[in-house]
């Protein structure tokens, strides 16, 4: 679906992604983990093309990006981790302003299924600066997905947010991943990333050193530590999950 070919990005000379290859299957939930300053947004950036690699090219369903860009930024949905919605608006308002600057048209059926789910028709008539941090996110969520994606890049969604908040985001991206979506899904939450992930991607180094399934990760999970365990972060990581 998604591959990424000998790809690299560099920032003002300091490189913040080592060249890498892999490939992301079509309906897979892939939780990506790693040291903060690893990649993992930078990577999120790159396949949502917001951003372009210094080297190496990326393709979708076999086609260039350059080739599809239109098509593919209106079959993907970027959840980023900054809360990117007006203050001074409702949360109903909130949704009809985004919504009225989707390209593609939005489904009613499942854009009013995401609000019960996230049951922000509780607080429609709230200001969101009168919002906890739970419902901003819940909010940034329905606002970053509300076209419908084929594809879901999630940075962080849950960051800060208490547990009744994180349940209703967590069964959102359950059932959308259940109906076949794609998730790409950063957190540091293992409790989390074992919920929803079917496979992980752990970055460390700026480029991915492991990506397999759950049943893998445990099998492999002894030689990472023995190999990356002298990074003190990395180490942590491995030895919670």
């Amino acid at each position: 679906m998604i591959h990424l070919d000998n790809v690299s990005k560099t920032y003002r000379s300091k490189e913040v992604l080592e060249p890498f290859t892999l490939t992301i299957r079509e309906g897979s939930s892939v939780g990506i983990i790693g040291p903060n300053g690893a990649g993992k947004s930078t990577f999120l950036k790159l396949v949502a093309s917001l951003d372009k690699p210094t080297s190496g090219k990326l393709s979708f369903d076999g086609k260039p990006y350059g080739k599809v860009v239109r098509r593919l930024r209106t079959e993907i949905g970027y959840v980023p981790q900054d809360i990117a919605l007006y203050e001074e608006l409702t949360v109903k308002e909130q949704i009809a302003f985004w919504r009225k600057l989707e390209k593609k048209k939005v489904d009613e059926d499942f854009l009013q299924k995401m609000i019960r789910m996230l049951r922000l028709d509780e607080v429609y008539s709230q200001r969101v600066d009168q919002l906890s941090g739970g419902w901003r996110r819940k909010v940034n969520l329905c606002v970053g997905l509300m076209r419908n994606p084929r594809i879901c890049l999630l940075d962080e969604p849950t960051a800060g947010v208490d547990l009744a908040a994180k349940e209703d985001i967590l069964a959102w991206l359950k059932q959308l991943h259940q109906e076949g979506r794609t998730l790409l899904y950063i957190s540091h939450d293992w409790y989390e990333l074992k919920k929803l992930s079917d496979e992980f991607l752990l970055f460390a180094e700026r480029k991915p050193i492991f990506q397999g399934s759950q049943r893998e990760w445990s099998e492999k999970r002894s030689t990472l530590i023995d190999r990356y365990g002298a990074d003190q972060d990395l180490r942590r990581i491995l030895e919670f999950s």
